[in-house]
């Protein structure tokens, strides 16, 4: 999380405080709220019901007070239709409290969460008017309900809606419609939560009939709760409602709510009070179906009523929290084994989840992930859901592009309903992968600070400037506070999910104890803190407790004051705790310096070698070489296969190059810097002079697998390329060399169990799959208790990359699974046993695991079986021209087709998707979003060129390895001689 400390003019902020007299820091967080001069100042500060405009202002309020006047005149019944939150059903109870009160015929109406929906249906309409209503006024719905309107209007009844929910581009067809977001209102301010419209009616009615404003003004309890729950913005108008109506509210005479705080153990009721423990009371009775309860327990004269209906609404509450928790459980179950956390919108789902509760629920995964989620219940085939984003991410934007898969949509930027048929939840998720990229959701989280100060600057004055700015929410944020530096004396991390912390920080004279909730803390994070031993830095709002000021903290940072072992222990605890949950912000990883670095010095100079020459190196060395042309410019390097590519591309990996590309059929994006095979350079890079430099890496077995190619490469590229080697042959290019210290032997253990036993030495577990590095960590870690070991691998990100390998080079680790292509990873240990569980698909990856500066002990504990496997994976990633023929013929029979239907059905088949795609694509098979029938040429498939090389590869060279005993292997990997390649220019 990143922080930011606001800035304002100090000018500004002087001037505001000697015309408020106000504390310097009153005026500079009210500057920073957006308040321009004093008298701005003034009426944020001591709001008064002056700052109330006339109700008047607002668009067909004239015309809904004329119709309740009439019905009222004319004795008809009215009936207020609600909604099941809290904004709906206080917005209700005023409605309703002040019509009863004041002569009308009035009853209400609040719908069910899942029997009835959101919203005003006609079935409702109906039934309202076969019992006598006449006339039907909304409060916090209704601005959408275009079908049960018009149908109210059929039937001769008058309708009246209040709302603040934004319109869509036509209104429907009511008598009256009073809203401040309507497109055509003039009112200044739109702000209003549902029950601040109710409350602006009343007021109106009440004007016209000549009732004292006081009587209004015993609805601004109601108001404040529900404009607080709601959430809406708390300036202007909403500034006087609430901080109004939270007096009244802490004086009540409304019976249910004060046996509702009494049990609740409130003294004196806050904003933050109704937003953190009214409101979830209240609302659980709307999500349990029950709001009826909550709407009786807030208008109820009866002692009697208001006790049991305040234990029936705790009891809701308890029963809600166990269906989140349940549902909450299954649901991070779900995707944690399906693998839906690394969907860019998470996806999860579940047969009679209920309803009420999956939008909390949704709230609590986007926490955890930090992505928008969406949870799905699923019940007689229809699946509905709601939606929650995180800050700064529209999610209905999103949705958006695939909208047809859903049967219903509608919400705001942050949070949505929706619903679908059960069977179109593959197709969601497939859309999602498809249409949605990491990119789209990608935040920064940032804490906005107003202040910095120190622990001794807490005093009255800071205490009370703070309260004076209350109430908080929405739009007036508390204030947010950097303390930098702090002692700390002493610091606990609790709660179930390890987020939760509790410290006290000390300073030259006094000391604070602050509580963070959710703070993304896991305790192994945290492993072997000595509070003694730490400074902390922390962003947090203050507030006053019990026992005097306390931080309410959003996020800490820790420095060790002695020992930089401690941060190396904490990314370590982390890593193995959920490494997929690492942030980059909460490592210091700028200080670490790559170990590349040490080797640029040997290669510097042969960056201006005249061209073409042939550049002999040690592994390592090629690396650094490479990464220091791309130091000076773009690079191209080609390969002779893709597999070799790979090796080179993610050897650079480790090293976190910007702009560095895979290019071959598959992924055919070119970046800054391209590394390829000769096939797809032949084909698809027609001149080099986009790129500064060009490479020919280990160019020369591609003589025999594809000589034309060959030949093709060298009159392009050649005249003016590095022809980079780890071998040794026949030449006529100018040779320069450089070669490291290789100190190895291998010891064969082919064919036997492999062998987890721990050794005194260091010790590497080695995979050429990736997949095979990540399943082998998360389960060894299970079996044995490991606070020594982590993985390395290209999918890492790169601050994990990078400080893993400084791990590796300052020994700060035992043991280390990594895959293969590591740039001599392992030989950061110094002297290290590695054993290659898993057989490689290139020569290059046996010589990188013995190279570098270390001394290495090389264990073969692969099988027979492994390279069997290993070469079955390979003729599937590189399918024969019968094979392709097949596929393409059996799949030319549903085409056309859109392209996630086309992901599905390419699910049916053990090719990899990208592969096939790759074929079509070569055949002109895909324009846009619509895959087409092909006719099968196998002269124009790059795969099938690429094949060629790739298994030719693999059989001549790869595949000798298991041919050869141990003596005969140390003598190929220490001369590395080809006896059978040449370049001759």
């Amino acid at each position: 999380m990143r922080w930011e400390l606001r800035e304002v003019d100090e000018t500004l902020v002087d001037q505001l405080a000697r015309e408020l007299e106000v504390d310097r820091l009153v005026a500079k967080l009210l500057i920073l709220r957006g308040v321009k001069n004093a008298e701005e100042g003034r009426n944020f500060l001591y709001p008064t019901k002056k700052i109330l405009r006339s109700p008047f202002l607002m668009k067909d309020m004239e015309q809904a007070v004329q119709i309740l006047l009439e019905a009222r005149d004319n004795r008809e019944k009215v009936v207020v239709h609600g909604d099941y939150d809290v904004d709906g059903i206080t917005g209700t109870a005023v409605l309703y409290t002040f019509l009863s009160e004041n002569g009308w015929d009035v009853e209400y109406y609040i719908p069910k969460r899942v029997d009835n929906g959101y919203g005003i249906q006609p079935q409702f309409v109906e039934e309202a008017y076969k019992n006598g209503v006449r006339v039907l006024l909304t409060v916090d719905c209704g601005i959408t309900a275009f079908d049960a309107i018009d149908r109210a209007k059929q039937l001769g009844m008058k309708v009246v809606v209040t709302d603040h929910h934004q319109p869509k581009e036509t209104l429907p067809n009511a008598d009256a419609i009073v809203n401040p977001k309507r497109h055509d209102e003039d009112y200044p301010f739109r702000e209003f939560a549902g029950v601040g419209v109710a409350y602006k009616l009343v007021s109106a009615i009440s004007e016209k009939l000549n009732i004292h404003p006081s009587i209004v003004d015993e609805l601004l309890d109601l108001v404040a709760l529900g404009t607080v729950a709601d959430m809406v913005e708390l300036v202007d108008e909403n500034r006087y409602i609430v901080k109004e109506g939270l007096k009244r509210l802490n004086n009540t005479a409304k019976l249910g709510i004060i046996r509702l705080v009494q049990k609740l153990g409130i003294a004196m009721i806050s904003s933050r009070d109704i937003g953190y423990r009214i409101a979830p009371k209240l609302n659980a009775a709307g999500r349990l179906d029950s709001p009826d309860d909550a709407f009786k327990l807030i208008i109820t004269k009866d002692e009697a009523s208001a006790t049991e209906l305040a234990e029936l609404l705790l009891g809701y509450n308890t029963t809600r929290q166990s269906i989140e928790a349940k549902i909450y459980s299954e649901a991070v179950q779900m995707i944690e084994e399906k693998g839906l956390s690394s969907l860019p919108i998470i996806v999860a789902y579940g047969y009679g989840w209920h309803l009420g509760v999956i939008g909390i629920v949704a709230t609590r995964l986007v926490h955890l992930y930090n992505k928008p989620v969406m949870v799905i219940s699923v019940e007689d085939g229809i699946a509905r859901g709601s939606a929650r984003s995180v800050q700064g991410v529209n999610v209905i934007e999103l949705l958006e592009r695939f909208r047809d898969i859903f049967e219903d949509f509608g919400g705001h930027t942050m949070a949505l309903g929706f619903s679908l048929k059960e069977e179109r939840i593959p197709d969601l998720i497939e859309a999602i992968k498809k249409y949605i990229h990491e990119d789209d959701v990608k935040v920064d989280p940032v804490v906005l600070i107003d202040e910095r100060i120190s622990i001794d600057e807490i005093n009255d004055n800071i205490i009370k400037a703070v309260e004076l700015l209350e109430p908080y929410g929405h739009g007036n944020p508390e204030p947010v506070f950097l303390i930098q530096g702090s002692a700390v004396e002493r610091f606990k991390v609790f709660g179930n999910s390890g987020y939760n912390v509790r410290v006290t920080l000390k300073g030259n004279t006094k000391s604070i104890e602050g509580v963070g909730f959710g703070l993304k803390i896991q305790p192994s994070e945290l492993y072997g803190i000595q509070p003694q031993f730490l400074k902390m830095d922390v962003v947090a709002n203050l507030r006053v407790g019990e026992n005097g000021p306390q931080l309410n903290v959003l996020d800490l940072k820790t420095f060790h004051v002695n020992d930089d072992d401690l941060v190396d222990k904490t990314f370590i605890h982390s890593f193995i705790s959920n490494w997929k949950q690492q942030k980059e912000d909460d490592f210091d990883f700028n200080r670490i310096e790559d170990d590349i670095y040490q080797r640029l010095p040997k290669v510097l100079e042969l960056t201006e070698v005249r061209r073409p020459a042939l550049l002999r190196f040690g592994m390592p060395y090629r690396n650094a070489f490479l990464f220091s042309l791309m130091k000076k410019g773009r690079v191209l390097i080609i390969n002779p296969s893709s597999t070799e590519a790979m090796h080179v591309y993610e050897s650079l990996q480790r090293h976190n190059i910007q702009g560095l590309t895979l290019a071959n059929s598959i992924n055919r994006a070119l970046g800054r810097h391209v590394i390829t095979n000769a096939v797809f350079a032949e084909k698809f890079l027609k001149s080099a002079s986009d790129f500064d430099f060009v490479v020919l890496n280990e160019i020369q077995f591609l003589k025999h697998f594809d000589p034309n190619s060959f030949d093709s490469i060298i009159k392009r590229f050649g005249s003016r390329a590095f022809f980079t080697t780890v071998y040794n042959f026949e030449t006529n290019l100018p040779i320069y060399e450089i070669e490291g210290k290789n100190e190895f032997s291998i010891e064969d253990k082919r064919n036997q169990p492999k062998s987890l036993n721990n050794t005194n030495s260091y010790l590497v577990y080695l995979f050429s799959a990736h997949n095979s590095v990540e399943v082998f960590f998360n389960n060894y870690v299970k079996r044995v208790p490991a606070r020594d070991t982590v993985f390395y691998s290209s999918q890492l990100e790169p601050f994990q990359r990078l400080i893993i390998s400084s791990l590796v080079k300052k020994r700060k680790v035992k043991k280390l699974v990594s895959c293969t292509n590591n740039d001599s990873l392992p030989a950061l240990f110094g002297k290290v046993e590695i054993r290659l569980f898993d057989f490689p698909y290139t020569l290059s990856e046996i010589v990188d695991a013995v190279s570098g500066e270390g001394s290495v002990l090389l264990q073969l504990n692969y099988s027979s079986k492994d390279v069997s496997q290993k070469y079955e994976t390979l003729k599937k990633l590189f399918p024969s021209k019968e094979e392709i023929e097949k596929i393409v013929e059996e799949l030319n029979i549903y085409l056309p087709m859109r392209n996630e239907e086309f992901d599905l059905l390419l699910g049916n088949y053990s090719i990899p998707k990208g592969v096939i795609k790759s074929v079509y694509r070569d055949l002109d098979g895909i324009s846009g979003n619509l895959i087409r029938a092909v006719d099968f040429k196998a002269e124009k498939i790059t795969r099938l060129r690429e094949r060629s090389v790739e298994l030719g590869y693999f059989e001549r060279y790869t595949l000798q390895v298991e041919s050869l005993n141990v003596k005969e292997m140390y003598r190929l990997v220490d001369e590395r001689y080809l006896f059978d390649s040449q370049i001759i220019l």
